[in-house]
């Protein structure tokens, strides 16, 4: 057994294509069937803003910006394994043709770019972080938020978001699952403990899914990934 700081989570919220009410998400975690759709609204972020943003990004802050206007959060992390992998590849595309780089995708490609774009589009100065760990990226989070907590922050906003893998890298990232983010409110408290090595990971779920559906069913416990191991999360 690990020895780990518990958790509470406040709140919890998912957002998707085609997967925005309870309703939808429950019909998910039970089926495991995610609806064939693209477009969605999003009503906190002006639409020329929404326009330039990658689909990951937009996903991420217009879940970011509605748990923020619910809950007065002290700080924020965001996870995130690809990113801006879509303009990335598309600027380096760019570079290879001696074409000139679009402006947007340049200014945009940063790992950080949701991060910045939810403190500025709900105008929180908040201590913010953006975390990349591969595999591992939302049991980073957890780790980053629980360690806020420790250092005095009240409450802390967790997002885990993924976007549109690019055509190029979709040899290597077959298994990839659709675009969707996650966000949680979390604070200290023993609601979720006893933090342990697991052999079973469900490996079609990333972490911050299985928590998100340990949260719409009242499960006892979720799994999640670091990128060597498994380990779980058990609710008091």
């Amino acid at each position: 057994m690990l020895s780990h700081p518990g958790f509470s989570i406040i709140d919890a919220a998912a957002l998707a294509p085609g997967l925005v009410t309870r309703e939808q998400w429950l019909e998910w975690a039970h089926t495991g069937v995610w609806p064939m759709a693209e477009g969605m609204q999003t009503p906190h972020l002006p639409m020329m803003v929404a326009r330039r943003m990658s689909q990951g990004a937009r996903l991420a802050v217009e879940l970011a910006l509605s748990m923020m206007e619910q809950h007065p959060v002290d700080g924020a992390v965001f996870a995130s394994r690809h990113g801006e992998l879509d303009r990335s590849i598309t600027l380096l595309q760019a570079l290879a043709a001696q074409r000139a780089l679009s402006p947007t995708d340049f200014s945009q490609s940063v790992h950080n770019t949701s991060a910045g774009l939810a403190s500025i589009q709900g105008q929180h100065s908040i201590p913010m972080s953006s975390l990349a760990a591969g595999e591992g990226s939302f049991a980073a989070a957890l780790h980053e938020a629980i360690g806020m907590l420790a250092d005095g922050l009240q409450k802390v906003l967790v997002v885990a978001f993924e976007g549109r893998i690019p055509t190029f890298s979709q040899p290597w990232l077959a298994d990839e699952m659709p675009p969707r983010a996650v966000a949680l409110v979390l604070a200290k408290g023993g609601e979720w403990q006893g933090c342990r090595a697991t052999t079973s990971v469900p490996r079609e779920m990333d972490g911050a899914l299985s928590c998100w559906r340990a949260q719409l069913m009242g499960l006892s416990h979720f799994s999640v990934f670091d990128g060597r191991q498994g380990w779980l999360w058990q609710r008091n």
